[in-house]
């Protein structure tokens, strides 16, 4: 069984864009994901244990979801649901949904989503500190803060029949690094997480098992 760090080797090339949706099939025929030709992806983590497995469509249907694929998913698949909109490997927008908890939302690596915003603001010609102050804005119209949004995603893992401690997620949510003392102990040009990494190595400390070799 490869690590996390292994596994994210094959995404370093190339940066990912669209939703990764994390989903307890267990042979289920999920119309939701067939309906948007979603793809079950291609990596390591993608095919864990007790039936769950990782699907990736191009669209955002965390924050766009008309036809309401995430619930859909909830209700077919009768368990939990995770997704993340990936922004090119940059930063992530994250919803989990649950029948008994409802739905919560926090950034993957939110500073980063910040910078993007106001940089792209700012070469459209807004001003420094109005890019800034615009940028702000969109970060605290998404999402829980990460303390907040920790909670919930335990709550979720609980649902979803794992119990598992708030600390590891709350330092992914909250930071750009995985969980654990070894990320500080990397080298400063690879201390840099990949937004799609950071999403896999939540699932894995949401307690979700990886598939056997």
């Amino acid at each position: 069984m490869r690590t996390a760090d292994a596994r994210a080797e094959g995404w370093r090339l190339h940066g990912v864009l669209g939703t990764l949706i994390a989903v307890q099939r267990n042979g289920r025929d999920l119309v939701a994901l067939t309906d948007r030709n979603a793809v079950l992806r291609v990596h390591d983590g993608a095919r864990r244990g007790d039936g769950w497995q990782v699907y990736s469509m191009p669209d955002n249907v965390v924050v766009k979801d008309a036809d309401d694929v995430l619930p859909r998913l909830v209700k077919e698949s009768q368990a939990p649901v995770l997704a993340a909109f990936i922004a090119d490997s940059d930063y992530g927008q994250l919803a989990g949904l649950s029948q008994l908890h409802g739905r919560w939302e926090a950034w993957l690596d939110a500073d980063t989503a910040r910078l993007f915003e106001r940089d792209h603001l700012v070469m459209q010609g807004v001003s420094k500190a109005d890019a800034n102050r615009q940028a702000l804005r969109m970060i605290a119209g998404f999402g829980l803060p990460p303390a907040k949004a920790a909670e919930r995603a335990t709550q979720w893992a609980r649902e979803a029949g794992y119990l598992v401690p708030v600390g590891p997620v709350r330092q992914i949510l909250a930071s750009r690094r995985p969980p654990g003392v070894s990320a500080l102990l990397r080298l400063p040009w690879k201390r840099y997480v990949l937004a799609e990494e950071m999403f896999f190595a939540l699932l894995d400390s949401l307690g979700l098992p990886l598939a056997d070799d």
